[in-house]
């Protein structure tokens, strides 16, 4: 992959190239009611077409669920964003807070890794990111859960965590 020195929005034009090596544009594009020619243009820097927000969705919808072109963009605007999981959730607060150390310990020890190997594959960035991602995925549910346990009644949200780990022991 090739991105030139003069790139306005290298994030966005990275997420376009992984974008293309992951999917049959010609799969995909009348699904997002989209030319396929027309596609191909607009994830390619060097064509005036651009992708449009209804672009974006169309094809996050037709890829179930492909974050690639969004995180690409928000990232160019240093933000990022992660989707909350549909995944069973741990039992208890702690469980989930043990799980999330043990998801970015993980992190941890493969950039060390990487860091010690001193080059860096895209295959192994793409890997570390989607780890990464799927850490941020966690700590999303449990912000969550711990907004809505908390919210309504703690007192009784205490007494319930107490009697959930007396059962289990």
């Amino acid at each position: 992959m090739f991105i030139s020195g003069d790139c306005k929005h290298p994030h966005f034009e990275s997420a376009c190239s992984r974008f293309k090596s992951n999917h049959e544009i010609s799969a995909i594009a009348p699904s997002a009611g989209i030319d396929a020619q027309v596609l191909r243009n607009k994830l390619n820097p060097d064509q005036p077409h651009q992708l449009t927000a209804a672009d974006l969705i169309a094809l996050y919808h037709a890829t179930e669920g492909d974050e690639t072109l969004l995180d690409g963009m928000l990232l160019d605007c240093g933000l990022t964003a992660v989707a909350i999981p549909h995944a069973d959730r741990a039992p208890s607060l702690p469980h989930q807070a043990i799980d999330l150390n043990a998801k970015i310990a993980n992190i941890g020890q493969r950039a060390l890794e990487l860091t010690d190997r001193g080059r860096i594959t895209r295959s192994e960035r793409n890997t570390l990111v989607s780890v990464a991602t799927s850490a941020m995925g966690s700590l999303a549910i449990l912000i969550h859960d711990v907004e809505a346990r908390f919210q309504a009644v703690p007192a009784l949200a205490c007494a319930s965590d107490i009697l959930l780990q007396t059962m289990s022991m």
